[in-house]
């Protein structure tokens, strides 16, 4: 029976990645890179989550001075292609498709550019984001040192002791001869002006605005590092006042959650944006976001804006706080709905008092930060 496109795809896409990966074991396990080379085109793979894209700004804009004529493409996942409007410094975005047929005509596209090098930005261990960065062709791979250091060039060792993961990535590019020190690293990401000023105008009187200060908390997250809902009305309570407003966000699936806290809060809550880059908008008019969510965080941060975050995990606060602001990151041994109340409203106060806002009640002890 005659073969089928699909069987024919696999078959060719099986053996394809057989011949690249026994020719990738075959390379030389260190491969020279002249840190004065003229580089022109690049490509990087970052097929995970918002958050990670986010934090990878930093990256981009470090490559970017590196290389200011250099054509630079990424690879972003199904997660996290939704980020690539708030992304600067990058010329071509290409998005992984689950279909097959798809992923097979990216990394034909991916071949037909020839790129110079190929970054796989990923800290764990990916096969996906190694197996792209094996398959686009380009001459030089980079990636971390791990389980598949054998599909790279050029492996770069992992940090000893914690470190944030915006300056983890840095690593990856010392190749190029590009370093930075860690207190210089900072994430930015790019809105549409106009949404800022629609968010401004909806919350505000022009009169208004420079008497009042905002926070914006984002309601959206896994049901595993939700707070609850009783929790989040308590805390709009003790924390709005005529002077300050307090305006809810949510992604478009939990819109019923965000009527519902908004309306027993009364307070404004903001119709869910059908682009990330709105969200990003909205967060640039804040003066304080509260988030367990990790993309907002990270958005808010590269915004310039304090940030009170719920965590999951202490593990994480070492490579995942906000990076380059003010911040309290609360966690819990079982679960971000356990995180105590008083807690999180006394690391709320003494942020607001931090950023400047007037003081509504007394501080209190005891802060986690």
């Amino acid at each position: 029976m005659a073969s089928s496109l699909f069987d024919r795809l696999i078959w060719r896409s099986t053996r394809q990645v057989y011949l690249l990966s026994r020719r990738a074991f075959a390379r030389r396990k260190v491969v020279a890179l002249d840190p004065s080379a003229d580089v022109e085109r690049i490509l990087l793979i970052r097929t995970d989550k918002i958050s990670d894209a986010v934090i990878s700004t930093a990256f981009f804009k470090a490559l970017r001075a590196r290389c200011p004529n250099a054509q630079i493409d990424i690879v972003l996942g199904r997660k996290n292609g939704v980020a690539a409007s708030l992304l600067s410094y990058l010329d071509g975005t290409f998005v992984v498709k689950k279909n097959l047929i798809e992923q097979m005509r990216l990394i034909r596209q991916l071949r037909e550019r020839r790129y110079d090098v190929a970054v796989d930005m990923l800290t764990g261990d990916s096969m996906t984001a190694a197996t792209y960065a094996l398959l686009s062709g380009a001459d030089i791979t980079i990636g971390f040192d791990g389980k598949k250091s054998g599909l790279y060039d050029i492996s770069i060792a992992r940090p000893t002791e914690p470190e944030h993961q915006a300056v983890q990535m840095l690593r990856l590019i010392a190749p190029l001869g590009v370093s930075m020190k860690p207190g210089d690293v900072r994430t930015t990401v790019a809105f549409p002006q106009s949404a800022a000023r629609g968010v401004r105008e909806k919350l505000f009187p022009a009169e208004d605005r420079d008497r009042h200060k905002l926070i914006v908390i984002n309601l959206s997250v896994d049901p595993a590092r939700y707070w609850t809902d009783e929790k989040f009305i308590r805390l709009v309570g003790d924390i709005k006042s005529p002077s300050v407003r307090v305006a809810l966000i949510a992604a478009p699936g939990d819109l019923a959650r965000l009527e519902t806290i908004g309306k027993a809060a009364e307070v404004e809550w903001l119709p869910p944006a059908t682009d990330i880059s709105e969200t990003a908008a909205t967060l640039s008019c804040a003066d304080l976001v509260i988030s367990a969510g990790t993309s907002i965080v990270h958005i808010a941060a590269a915004l310039d804006k304090p940030v009170v975050t719920l965590m999951a995990s202490a593990a994480a606060k070492g490579e995942w706080y906000p990076l380059g602001v003010p911040y309290r990151a609360l966690h819990c041994a079982t679960c971000v709905a356990d995180i105590p109340y008083d807690d999180v409203l006394a690391a709320v106060r003494e942020l607001m008092a931090e950023a400047g806002f007037a003081k509504q009640v007394p501080l209190t002890d005891g802060i986690l930060a």
